[in-house]
């Protein structure tokens, strides 16, 4: 028992001596650290630093004022706004408005020019990931108009947002009219005149996202998704939208070949009250062109084809709208 206990006795006093040692040596760095009476006597060689490190404090002064502005964690102000469309936030930079006004018309093939559209459209940044969203759209000379007021907030930062809106809207209803299809026989197609639904109250559900596959490349999605209704759109006695959700979810590719310059095109399924049945089926497809000449203003150009899957005898090209548009921000 005795050899045993004197061999734990040096053990136990080699490990006190080995933490009372560590103890110490990291007390004296700490206290090192920290400064001590070395540092006071050492006052001659102090101008010299401080020479040197005013020097270099001078160059770096110098090298940062030939150095472009650098936004950390993609937070921006307006003018540091990018001019590219694929570096912008998904959701307005706090503080700063952007307005939208556009002027379209009618361009299908048997009723271009014979019908018109303004619309006014607004986001202002409440937080750099929170923007409240409005505006009112028309086309068709007022026979489809929609108003909406909402907000945009972000889930992931940069990546994906919920859009959710209340929108007062209602339908343009085009009137068929006989033309020669140049083959001897008749079809149906939209001759320039409308008929208006009655108007609907909705709520728009979406998840914008935006994924950059390159610098310059990027798939834009679910700036919509769902719309529930709460109300049935009316032309005449006939439903022509019923008390039921509607699948309108959209899908595009955005790109930047240089940085003023935007290319986007975008499609859309719109499926009025889930109604799957093929004839029920709309798909709305747009390319937009962009120009942005600074941080704080946008021209640009929309072209959309109405129905890439039409109905039996009419063409895709058949009905299409073009649309002039130019968006300026303000703010700080």
């Amino acid at each position: 028992m005795l050899p045993s206990f004197s061999r734990g006795l040096r053990l136990a006093l080699v490990l006190a001596l080995s933490v009372g040692y560590v103890a110490w040596h990291g007390h004296s760095q700490i206290a090192f650290a920290k400064g001590g009476e070395d540092e006071e006597e050492d006052d001659g060689g102090g101008d010299d630093d401080d020479a040197g490190g005013k020097a270099t404090e001078d160059e770096g002064e110098a090298e940062d004022k030939d150095q472009p502005l650098v936004t950390a964690g993609g937070l921006f102000t307006l003018s540091t706004y990018p001019v590219s469309e694929i570096l912008r936030p998904l959701t307005m930079t706090q503080k700063i408005m952007q307005l939208r006004l556009g002027l379209g018309t009618d361009l299908s093939a048997k009723g271009a020019f014979e019908s018109f559209g303004v619309n006014l459209e607004g986001i202002y940044g409440l937080t750099d990931n929170f923007s409240v969203i409005g505006g009112l759209t028309d086309q068709y000379n007022f026979h489809q108009f929609s108003v909406y007021f909402g907000f945009e907030g972000a889930l992931v930062y940069d990546l994906v947002d919920i859009r959710l809106a209340a929108n007062l809207h209602r339908f343009a209803v085009p009137i068929l009219e006989s033309f020669d299809d140049g083959n001897g026989g008749m079809v149906m197609l939209p001759g320039g005149k409308y008929d208006s639904a009655g108007p609907q109250f909705s709520v728009d559900l979406g998840f914008p996202f935006r994924y950059a596959i390159k610098p310059e490349i990027a798939i834009v999605a679910l700036q919509t998704l769902i719309s529930f209704d709460f109300n049935a759109g009316k032309l005449g006695d006939t439903e022509i939208n019923k008390i039921k959700p509607d699948l309108n979810p959209s899908v595009g590719i955005a790109t930047n070949p240089i940085p003023p310059l935007s290319l986007v095109i975008f499609g859309q399924l719109r499926i009025l009250d889930f109604d799957t049945s093929a004839a029920n089926f709309q798909i709305p497809v747009t390319a937009r062109v962009e120009f942005s000449p600074s941080q704080k203003l946008d021209i640009g150009l929309e072209f959309t084809l109405l129905n890439v899957k039409p109905p039996e005898g009419q063409n895709a090209l058949d009905n299409r709208f073009l649309n002039l548009f130019v968006q300026s921000r303000f703010g700080k």
